[in-house]
């Protein structure tokens, strides 16, 4: 199977696994136009902007921006590379420390999905952060029931992705 047809199948198993939901009657219209939408998604253009937004992500991550401050990432989270492709802030807490947990969706290189909780903190505004994620699950089945997915917004993020490849002078990548 050539790169292309993964990610096709991959995010069609995606919205599929989503249709195994119950749907109330007013929602079924919304999600015709999305998959319209999907239908219409230049999936080449789309997977050399994946290949180029993606990241190597670590368990654990902080930074400095002060004098003397320094960079540090733990271990790998992923044996790919990996593009998040939806974030869910689960919680929020402001003060002196900012505290946000995120429940994360993650398209990793060989086009399997991972649910990643993530809690990030920040101190200051910024001048010291950091961030740790665990993966919760790599089955999509539980990645829908555990993570409200907006498909429109899912949708609307790939096409933004893809667009942006289309407009810009990004690398082309060997697939």
């Amino acid at each position: 199977m050539n790169k292309k047809t993964e990610l096709v199948y991959a995010i069609n198993a995606l919205f599929a696994a989503t249709d195994k939901k119950d749907l109330p009657v007013e929602d079924i219209p919304k999600r015709i136009g999305t998959m319209e939408t999907m239908q219409r998604l230049d999936y080449e253009a789309l997977l050399q902007a994946l290949r180029f937004y993606a990241e190597t992500v670590y368990v654990y991550t902080a930074e400095g921006n002060f004098e003397n401050g320094c960079n540090y990432c733990g271990l790998e989270l992923f044996p790919h590379r990996a593009t998040m492709i939806y974030s869910h802030c689960a919680l929020e807490e402001i003060g002196v420390v900012q505290l946000n947990r995120f429940l994360e969706l993650w398209l990793l290189d060989d086009f399997s999905f991972a649910l990643v909780a993530s809690t990030e903190t920040e101190y200051e505004g910024g001048e010291y952060r950091t961030a740790y994620r665990v993966i919760r699950s790599t089955d999509l089945d539980e990645i829908v029931q555990e993570l409200d997915l907006d498909l429109d917004r899912i949708a609307a993020m790939l096409i933004e992705f893809a667009e942006l490849y289309g407009q810009t002078g990004m690398p082309t990548f060997e697939l």
